[in-house]
């Protein structure tokens, strides 16, 4: 049951996972063409810090997306949750919180 949930985890995860290493991989590429060079100095490296902030204040820290997607499928009943495990790994929880 675990596994059916990884999976449809992944399945459901895939897209946003193939923008965010496309998203990462234009903002390396960016960092790079900004990166200084041994002759430069620090306003090059404050360049870069700023070009790196920004580009992280575009998007929000949680892809909005696959929030509404899990929640839907929730909703809807086809998202599968082994209550079995959940309480397991509550109840490890508490016990670990108690000493």
């Amino acid at each position: 049951m675990v596994d059916s949930i990884k999976h449809n985890v992944r399945q459901m995860l895939a897209p946003a996972a193939q923008e965010a290493k496309a998203s990462t991989a234009r903002n390396n590429d960016a960092a790079v063409k900004m990166s200084p060079n041994v002759s430069g100095g620090t306003d090059e490296i404050s360049v870069s810090m700023k070009a790196s902030v920004s580009s992280l204040a575009e998007k929000p820290p949680v892809d909005i997306e696959v929030v509404n997607k899990i929640k839907q499928a929730i909703s809807d009943g086809k998202y599968p949750i082994n209550l079995d495990l959940v309480s397991e790994r509550l109840m490890e929880s508490y016990l670990e919180m108690q000493g």
